[in-house]
């Protein structure tokens, strides 16, 4: 259901992202604004939040779209909590460490769900890498490489999981943002998490990821070089989203081996 709402200036802004404004919405709900130039992926996420909902996950619930000047906007439950972002800051070296196991946890319960309807997200890798990666031999090892990894498995991916994306509400914590989701093998997700992530030096967020790898690859029983293996694929298809300068050359690094993600 769609419905009309409110000019934005009528509303309380909370928080902002690159695709979309989130605005209290009335009474326990807000209203997550596409920008313009996403307008539109409102509704794809209102039907992906039902998905997930009924197969148990941790999101918010979705109560249907509205639109504001020409946009979108899905409105769903308001989760009064600060992001895991923000624990993490405050946090020591060993408080860091020590949320990295409920953080994996909550990583494999999601990927452990099997939801139809979701995008395939190995074909999507498939395309970014040949949409971005400009080396030839190297896109196309990349390439193969994705056809060895993928194991048929397919799991949710959110494919934007780090603490920020993660709320601390009164009732437990929350994943928030799944725009990105897909649907394809749980070890490309942690590959995604720990490449997103994975230039982060400053503490206690370094210490943070180093314990989050080693959680995540105890808590599913995988082997480090398996997951070196996804970064080399999830680097190169992360050039598609149009990074440049450092990043970009540090993605290419990744990409080609030269750069592992260790614990």
């Amino acid at each position: 259901m769609t419905e009309a709402a409110p000019a934005p200036g009528e509303l309380e802004l909370l928080a902002e992202g690159r695709l979309g404004q989130v605005y209290a919405y009335g009474d326990g709900r807000v209203l997550k604004l596409d920008r313009p130039d996403w307008n539109g992926v409102a509704s794809f996420e209102a039907d992906v939040l039902g998905r997930l909902a009924a197969a148990g996950l941790p999101v918010p619930r979705a109560h249907g779209t509205a639109t504001v000047d020409g946009r979108t906007g899905v409105v769903m439950d308001r989760v009064d909590g600060r992001s895991l972002l923000w624990k993490l800051r405050e946090s020591t070296p060993e408080e860091a460490a020590a949320l990295a196991e409920p953080f994996g946890a909550l990583h494999l319960e999601i990927n452990g769900a099997v939801v139809d309807g979701l995008p395939e997200l190995v074909p999507r890798l498939r395309g970014e890498l040949g949409l971005a990666v400009a080396d030839s031999g190297l896109q196309a090892e990349l390439t193969e490489l994705l056809a060895e990894l993928d194991d048929g498995t397919r799991g949710v991916c959110h494919w934007d999981f780090h603490p920020d994306n993660v709320l601390a509400g009164p009732e437990g914590w929350v994943v928030i943002d799944w725009i990105t989701v897909g649907s394809g093998p749980p070890v490309a997700d942690v590959a995604r998490t720990l490449v997103i992530w994975g230039r982060s030096t400053w503490e206690p967020a370094a210490t943070f990821m180093r314990a989050l790898r080693r959680a995540e690859l105890e808590l599913r029983n995988i082997e480090s070089a398996r997951v070196d293996a996804w970064t080399r694929v999830v680097a190169g298809a992360r050039l598609a989203e149009g990074f440049t300068g450092a990043e970009a050359d540090w993605l290419l690094e990744v990409a080609r081996g030269a750069v592992t993600l260790s614990p």
